[in-house]
């Protein structure tokens, strides 16, 4: 089924939760894992630059969550390192036969980006075989798995429960989209791929990227990252995000987003648009559904794959609301923003 339109429904925040991000997979148990940056997490549970979560319950908004890791070698809120002037950043999470993984990469903070955009760089990957509660070693500086700007926000394509295969072959191979090294409106996407049965030895020389595509639009795989083709291209409206299958529909949706206003100072932080592409394939060729610009800043929008309907038109979004909001206040008067767990239904027309 080809998607037209879209109808977004009422946002609802979690109630004391703060971060940004939010990207989230189904578990081997059923539950959702979600990751979550610049975060104090549910109920001021943790002050980290990533921290993981659990949230149990049938459906939004009426969920129950827990922090499972603070990620403290990952440092506190908003901590740099001088070696690179960087700090540490999740890109997303995904459940593959039992196992998290999650890519984590360097990140400019704002008062050090240039041009408005937050640069993004050196992306590793790590993993948990314990539902999120210890994971593999913090990636050293200067040590990562894929150096550079290239491939450095990897977003997991999302299939289903425990990284259930779909079509594409993603029976035997787990696939990453990144942005072109920005947090923000960048440029473009590329892809990359690594064999499922592979995944777990957190090496980089199993994973190969699309440098080209044959007469038939079939993409040609190659072992450099950093030469790597794009597969979606829209400059200064690309934002880091990822791409989920919806199965009943037999379409992939990559829910993509940007800063609107760059060019006014005042509005600068404070509108965004949403944008969903459609495609058959994972690589692509995208086509835009829909554009539609929010007062409320939403960005990293999500599509947790445990919430989506059996027969495909009903899911949730999953995104961060505006950070530069200094009156919003939590249950017990204290200042909290609107930088949290948001959630919007979603229905398909």
């Amino acid at each position: 089924m080809k998607i037209k339109k879209l109808t977004l429904g009422k946002a609802v925040r979690y109630p004391n939760s703060h971060g940004d991000l939010w990207s989230a997979t189904t578990g081997a148990d059923g539950e959702l894992y979600v990751v979550s940056d610049d975060t104090y997490g549910f109920d001021r549970s943790c002050d980290s630059n990533t921290a993981v979560h659990r949230l149990t319950g049938k459906m939004p908004p009426d969920l129950q969550a827990e922090t499972i890791n603070p990620m403290k070698s990952f440092g506190a809120l908003a901590e740099f390192k001088d070696a690179d002037d960087g700090m540490w950043k999740t890109n997303s999470i995904t459940c593959i036969d039992g196992i998290l993984y999650m890519s984590v990469s360097r990140h400019a903070h704002q008062r050090k980006q240039r041009y408005f955009i937050q640069e993004t760089w050196d992306s590793s990957i790590i993993l948990s075989k314990d539902n999120g509660k210890t994971w593999s070693k913090t990636p050293r500086l200067g040590h990562a798995m894929f150096p550079g700007h290239t491939f450095s926000t990897p977003f997991f394509v999302e299939y289903g429960k425990n990284g259930k295969a779909g079509p594409h072959g993603s029976n035997k191979y787990v696939y990453a989209v990144s942005s072109d090294g920005g947090w923000n409106n960048g440029s473009s996407m590329t892809m990359g791929r690594v064999p499922r049965d592979r995944i777990a030895r957190l090496n980089p020389r199993d994973w190969e990227f699309i440098h080209a595509f044959d007469e038939q639009g079939k993409p040609i795989w190659r072992k450099r990252h950093d030469t790597a083709r794009h597969i979606f291209r829209d400059p200064g409206k690309t934002g880091m995000t990822g791409i989920h299958y919806i199965a009943p529909l037999r379409t992939y949706v990559m829910p993509q987003w940007h800063f609107s206003r760059f060019d006014d100072e005042k509005l600068r932080w404070k509108r965004t648009r949403l944008e969903f592409y459609t495609s058959e394939q994972p690589w692509g060729p995208w086509t835009k559904v829909q554009s539609q610009e929010f007062s409320e800043a939403w960005y990293n929008p999500c599509i947790p794959n445990k919430f989506i309907s059996k027969d495909g038109k009903n899911f949730w979004l999953f995104l961060s609301g505006d950070f530069t909001d200094h009156t919003h206040t939590d249950a017990k008067g204290e200042f909290d923003g609107y930088y949290g767990l948001w959630m919007i239904p979603v229905r398909v027309n």
